[in-house]
């Protein structure tokens, strides 16, 4: 197996990030021997910037930046450029996916530049969710071609692929979509497998707000016009 970083941005999560990290740190090795974890504290309020530094003070694999709060994709983005290893996964803070849920997605990295992995049952999600997540795919197929199950989920990409990439970090979750769709537009190599959906047992749902849903649309558009020249 190549070796991975599992980057987490982190923005008010003390109720869980501390029993990912650790949940991490237990199944990774069961996986792959070569591995880091880097934590984003994306400028939260809480615990969180305590507790990383504590887990990261007790694993030397554990490497936490702490940055001023500029949102998701920013985050996201201080954690690619941090990576080291050969491939890149995301993985959330509130647990909603842990490394065993990516199994599937690990038994094709190595033939892939981006693995991406598909969620099943969602049952908590409103009627009102679903119509976002599917209006949001089909946007999507209009405006790039994109055909992939969930660009959303699970995440990993090669590292020397995505880091070339500019990518401005200012588009929220947008981020993960948009290196899909540059990706693809290079003619690297793609696949899907897979994952798992976990429901969130503590804490608040960021990305399901409506001004979150909005503006990633609103991102989908401007980048649509980018690549078309304007």
């Amino acid at each position: 197996m190549p070796s991975i970083t599992i980057a987490i941005p982190v923005y008010n999560e003390e109720e869980n990030i501390e029993w990912v990290i650790k949940d991490t740190i237990k199944t990774l090795p069961k996986y792959f021997k070569n591995w880091e974890i880097v934590a984003i504290n994306d400028g939260s309020k809480d615990k969180v910037g305590q507790i990383l530094d504590k887990l990261a003070s007790r694993n030397p694999k554990v490497k936490v930046i702490h940055q001023k709060h500029g949102g998701y994709s920013k985050a996201m983005l201080t954690g690619i450029k941090a990576a080291t290893k050969d491939y890149i996964a995301y993985m959330p803070a509130d647990g909603q996916f842990l490394v065993s849920d990516m199994r599937h997605c690990f038994e094709i990295i190595s033939k892939n530049d981006l693995v991406l992995g598909y969620r099943g049952s969602r049952p908590d999600y409103t009627v009102k969710r679903m119509i976002f997540s599917y209006g949001y795919l089909l946007l999507l197929l209009i405006l790039f071609g994109i055909r992939w199950i969930d660009v959303g989920w699970v995440n990993i990409w090669k590292r020397k692929e995505v880091q070339k990439l500019k990518l401005k970090g200012t588009g929220g979750i947008f981020i993960l979509t948009e290196i899909v769709v540059k990706f693809t537009r290079k003619g690297l190599k793609i696949s899907e497998a897979p994952s798992y959906y976990h429901i969130r047992s503590k804490g608040e749902v960021k990305n399901s707000k409506l001004k979150v849903v909005f503006n990633t649309f609103l991102s989908a558009l401007k980048l649509k016009l980018e690549l078309m020249g304007f």
